[in-house]
């Protein structure tokens, strides 16, 4: 039933990028992908959404009510850590960035609402194929001519769209969630596994939207990850030199960081009296994992499983902290915390001081002057 959907996974498969991404995306890549996505739609839609049930649809919107935001700036551990929580069962966590806040929102408000389902579900089947363009891909799943994995997940969206769209409606985000409850429940054809009570997503910079967070989800709690900023613009350059050759994203980079830890100032001082904010340190992280993990998994409310200290991605192991593949795979390299400035100019060294410098120390990060 399935066959024309395996030849082209078998087509996007041959053009993924192994070891990882170097340079723009291939132009081949993205039309193998969007064809593929297409056709997966098509399908999904000629078989229609999961049948739920009344108690099931209850569950599912008790979940989405539940998620958890990991946040940070680029390069600051955020992969780490929700790779970390990746396979506690009592969380749906979605293995690639949602960007809702940053990226998509925007999108969508100059679509018309007929066309929300269909943007949503192609993406997404597209980032569940290659999250971070590099492996591990194909995290839900390959298609064979008996079944489909990324058709599954489409219908499973097909049913719980209408569902999130009408309870909450008053939330932005709520086609986020929906993505949330189709991925928790794709597997079972629907229905979400009776463990599950929250979902679990990553996008850098999503500590900038507090407010849309928590106006949309007042349950949301946010994991918010700060790094050493000698760290994450040594790791932002080495990374974006090795991708394109060259450094661009300097001002940018500078100008999130500070904010970043403006807002975790800002935090700090509030002092958090419902309990829906946790500061993580990335360098605490890896001196004392065991202590850090603990406090994670407190502040989410679960048990303190083994897998949490396995990092993981859709149940596969991952490098952890390493984006270069360097670690040892479901281990956390805790070398990974060093700081080497000598990796900036000095000008860079310069800039870094005078736009980070005031906001940095206020979370105990000193910038060599």
């Amino acid at each position: 039933m399935f066959e024309h959907l395996v030849a082209l996974e078998s087509a996007l498969d041959a053009v993924l990028p192994r070891p990882r991404l170097r340079g723009r995306l291939p132009v081949e890549l993205v039309a193998t992908a969007r064809q593929w996505s297409e056709a997966v739609w098509k399908e999904a839609e000629r078989l229609g959404p999961f049948p739920i049930s009344a108690a099931e649809i209850v569950h599912g919107l008790q979940v989405a009510m539940r998620p958890v935001f990991v946040c940070g700036v680029h390069r600051s551990g955020t992969t780490l850590v929700r790779d970390l929580i990746d396979g506690h069962p009592r969380l749906a966590v979605l293995p690639s960035e949602g960007s809702f806040y940053t990226n998509h929102r925007r999108h969508l408000s100059f679509a018309g609402l007929a066309e929300w389902r269909h943007f949503m579900a192609c993406e997404w089947c597209r980032r569940l194929v290659n999250p971070l363009n590099q492996p591990p891909y194909w995290l839900l799943g390959r298609s064979t001519p008996a079944s489909s994995p990324p058709v599954a997940f489409m219908r499973a969206l097909a049913a719980w769209w209408p569902v999130v769209s009408e309870h909450l409606a008053a939330a932005s985000a709520w086609p986020l969630a929906a993505v949330a409850l189709a991925f928790a429940g794709h597997a079972q054809e629907g229905p979400i596994d009776a463990a599950v009570h929250g979902w679990v997503e990553k996008t850098p910079t999503n500590e900038q939207f507090l407010l849309d967070l928590w106006r949309d989800f007042p349950a949301a709690k946010v994991v918010h990850i700060v790094r050493d900023p000698v760290a994450v613009v040594a790791s932002r350059k080495t990374m974006e030199e090795y991708a394109t050759g060259s450094f661009t994203a300097l001002r940018r980079t500078l100008a999130d960081l500070a904010r970043s830890y403006r807002i975790a100032d800002g935090e700090r001082v509030l002092r958090d009296p419902q309990r829906r904010y946790l500061l993580i340190r990335f360098e605490d992280l890896l001196a004392d994992p065991e202590r850090a993990i603990g406090c994670l998994a407190e502040f989410l409310g679960v048990e303190n499983l083994p897998i949490l200290h396995r990092p993981t991605s859709r149940g596969l192991s991952t490098t952890g902290n390493s984006s270069f593949g360097t670690g040892e795979a479901g281990t956390i390299d805790r070398t990974r915390g060093r700081a080497d400035v000598d990796l900036l100019s000095a000008d860079e060294q310069l800039r870094l001081a005078v736009t980070v410098g005031d906001a940095a120390a206020a979370v105990r990060y000193a910038v060599p002057a």
